[in-house]
């Protein structure tokens, strides 16, 4: 991030408008994030809140499903083996709410602190529709480091004072901007400080198939600048940092979507795809895997190895693969996909 200085009377806001702004430190589940250090655990897609810019796709929402980094699991176990494929140093934990499943939610914060220790940082995303105050101590004794909430009714803002007044884990609130919704955020600021919260995320509003509809309805648009965002929240954004740099304490950090998607994920896929990588394949600086094929042999030559879908792999040299091509008459490939635990989606398959 570069210093950008703000003027007229505000203190200094920290960033760029791709990669973030900040008033204050930043929560440290966000440190984490902007490393690609931080596995995305989607807990649960039930969710008692209907947010009409939620953007969870219709995979997800709605439905008792389990993800890690977009990778479908069914168990602890396989949330373990995911975390540890990426060297994941935290996770965020989200849906859905979290807290409708608590029993799971309580028991995989548990099991990834008892697999990769007390320093592995975990923060969760909630409404605070059910965050009692024995779930917010059983957060605490399994360890919850940070806690978010996304108080979509007013009545949940003080389940944020209950949280704080455990003094276990750092606590925020997480909300998206647009244009038109300045004094709400602006309100949220303002009770998050009173409550004794330390911080409030603005993500960018994302426009994206699941939500387009609702928000077009609202009169929003997408912005041809930034894809896949609400035009105008970036603006917003602005004008909510630049009055809480003069009017609260706490931090207030804008995450761009942009950020989310070339940074954040690439960042995570290029630290998967260098720990995944197998003899044949070969990481690439966009985080994807690259390797050679041969198709269409009943064996694989001892230069390769049976693989995806009945192909041999070996390493993606364009010369010994035409080589072995001509010598077995195969098909030789050479393919890019990403880190995935079945390596798709494919990016590119290039027939030599």
């Amino acid at each position: 991030m570069h210093v950008r200085r703000e003027i007229g009377g505000f203190r200094t806001i920290l960033g760029h408008p791709d990669r973030g702004l900040v008033t204050g430190p930043l929560p440290r589940g966000c440190e984490l994030c902007f490393s690609g250090l931080k596995a995305t655990i989607f807990i649960t897609g039930l969710c008692d809140d209907s947010c009409y810019y939620c953007p969870v796709s219709r995979e997800k929402l709605g439905r008792d499903v389990i993800f890690v980094n977009e990778e479908r699991v069914t168990s602890v176990e396989e949330i373990i083996v995911e975390v540890e494929r990426q060297g994941a140093r935290g996770a965020s934990i989200t849906g859905g709410d979290p807290l409708l499943v608590p029993e799971r939610t309580i028991d995989v914060i548990s099991r990834l602190k008892d697999y990769f220790g007390d320093n592995f940082h975990i923060h969760l995303y909630t409404s605070g529709r059910y965050a009692t105050l024995p779930i917010l101590k059983e957060l605490c004794r399994v360890g919850l480091d940070e806690i978010r909430f996304h108080p979509t009714r007013n009545a949940f803002i003080k389940k944020i004072s209950l949280a704080s007044k455990l003094s276990c884990m750092d606590v925020g609130a997480e909300i998206p901007i647009a244009p038109g919704l300045e004094g709400w955020a602006k309100r949220v600021i303002i009770e998050v400080e009173k409550a004794g919260g330390s911080f409030v995320n603005l993500d960018e509003m994302e426009f994206v198939e699941p939500n387009a509809e609702a928000l077009m309805l609202r009169g929003y648009r997408e912005d041809p600048k930034r894809p896949f965002t609400v035009k105008g929240s970036l603006e917003a954004a602005l004008k909510v940092l630049r009055w809480a740099s003069s009017n609260v304490s706490i931090a207030v950090h804008f995450c761009p979507a942009i950020f989310k998607d070339n940074i954040q994920t690439r960042n995570r896929f290029r630290r998967t795809a260098r720990r995944d990588a197998t003899w044949f394949e070969i990481p690439t600086s966009y985080g994807t895997l690259v390797w050679g094929e041969l198709r269409g042999l009943k064996e694989c030559p001892e230069e390769a190895e049976p693989c995806l879908e009945g192909a041999c792999c070996l390493r993606p040299e364009r010369e010994l693969l035409k080589k072995l091509a001509r010598k077995y008459g195969a098909k030789a490939y050479i393919v890019e996909a990403f880190p995935t635990r079945n390596r798709r989606p494919v990016v590119s398959t290039v027939q030599l």
